[in-house]
């Protein structure tokens, strides 16, 4: 138990910094477009990139993961990570900063199988609900502490030198890894699946709940990173607020995000009988209403709330969303399903960001909203119809 909870703590640490270095981009967004003389669309572009190699990797790496020592790919996925960004850092080409973000994003995106597989090994998939909040509640602490700590020191150093420093951390804590988790039995073949990957794939693409998991999280991660991206500037523009004083309701919006990744798996287990699906649509509702008040409302106060809100479901759905991804197929497979639920929201990633860019340039956010809005629509739709033709937890 004891080796377990120490396995544990390392996994969370691990996934913070990761985040703390692969979210950077949101908070660091005015400095990176000032001084690289972007327009909204082209910063819509840079996390579009991360998750387009979050995009590429997720379904190797969740592949390899069921097969391979864990720890040996965390390691390398974190180097890769941290040397991603400190190449980005020092970049001025616009085209050569979006191929090291793509990079970045490779092992950003990795990470998340990896870690999930871990949690596997370590619960029966019955019970893995709790952990895997905290696992996610620990990428949204990490980008909330990068919008309250690197914000600060841009000041100081700039915003090159503040993503050297996190990448260098990074790399760093990657090099003691290995020391740390040396004890960890790598062999996982008493549990890993037989089947060939063709198979596994057909599994995957016939199976309804996998469908309506990846529909939803499609939607509610693309809004996810549109608003991460641009509420910085929103706030900027059309809010006149100071820029700290929206890097900080960022920073609200993540912790909250991360404490809704661990209550909003507690109230599906306590309060919903384990019907992930009734909670995700009331998320996805609370997250449309709070972007429309936040909208209309001029009130320091009521802007605070509504990012609240919107961070504690729209950043705290993540929890539900990876338990149902594992929940879907034998535990077996549940490195390779989580990796291919996560590569196909990766497509909403780095679709939705862009278009809303677009449509905030040239119509102003009211017309990007509306955008949004109608995407929540089609989200809360998919939840109805999964309510009633999605009902038991696959046995694992």
């Amino acid at each position: 138990m004891q080796q377990m909870k120490r396995i544990a703590m390392w996994i969370i640490i691990a996934q913070f910094l990761t985040a703390f270095v692969g979210r950077s981009i949101s908070p660091l967004m005015f400095y990176i477009s000032v001084d690289l003389s972007l327009n909204k669309g082209q910063l819509g572009f840079l996390p579009t990139a991360l998750f387009i190699g979050q995009f590429i990797a997720t379904l190797l790496v969740g592949y390899l993961a069921d097969r391979l020592s864990t720890r040996k790919i965390m390691v390398c996925l974190m180097i890769i990570v941290g040397t991603g960004f400190l190449s980005f850092a020092w970049i001025d080409n616009y085209t050569l900063a979006l191929v090291f973000v793509v990079l970045a994003g490779m092992g950003y995106g990795g990470m998340h199988p990896v870690t999930n597989r871990f949690l596997m090994n370590i619960l029966p998939v019955n019970q893995v609900s709790l952990l895997m909040g905290l696992k996610q509640m620990s990428i949204t602490l990490g980008s909330a502490g990068s919008s309250v700590v690197l914000i600060p020191l841009v000041a100081f150093i700039g915003w090159r030198y503040t993503l050297s420093v996190a990448a260098v951390v990074l790399l760093m804590f990657s090099f003691i890894m290995p020391f740390v988790l040396k004890t960890k039995e790598d062999s996982q073949t008493e549990i890993a699946t037989k089947l060939p990957l063709r198979q596994q794939l057909r599994i995957f693409l016939h199976s309804k709940w996998l469908f309506f998991t990846n529909s939803s999280a499609f939607i509610l991660m693309g809004i996810q990173m549109t608003f991460n991206t641009y509420i910085i500037l929103f706030l900027y523009e059309i809010k006149d607020w100071p820029i700290y004083s929206a890097g900080v309701c960022l920073a609200i919006s993540e912790i909250s995000g991360a404490s809704g990744r661990v209550l909003w798996g507690i109230i599906s287990d306590k309060f919903f009988n384990k019907n992930r699906w009734a909670v995700l649509l009331i998320i996805t509702i609370l997250s449309a209403n709070g972007i429309i008040l936040m909208y209309f409302t001029y009130s320091t106060f009521f802007i605070v709330m509504c990012i609240a809100i919107i961070g504690f479901s729209l950043a705290g759905f993540n929890g539900i969303w990876m338990t149902l991804a594992v929940e879907s197929v034998e535990k077996s497979m549940s490195g390779f399903a989580s990796g291919f639920s996560i590569m196909m929201a990766s497509i909403g990633v780095f679709l939705i960001p862009p278009i809303f860019g677009s449509l905030v340039e040239y119509w102003g956010y009211f017309v990007g909203g509306i955008f949004l809005i109608s995407l929540f629509a089609c989200c809360a739709i998919f939840m109805v119809i999964a309510l009633f033709t999605v009902k038991k937890v696959q046995p694992s």
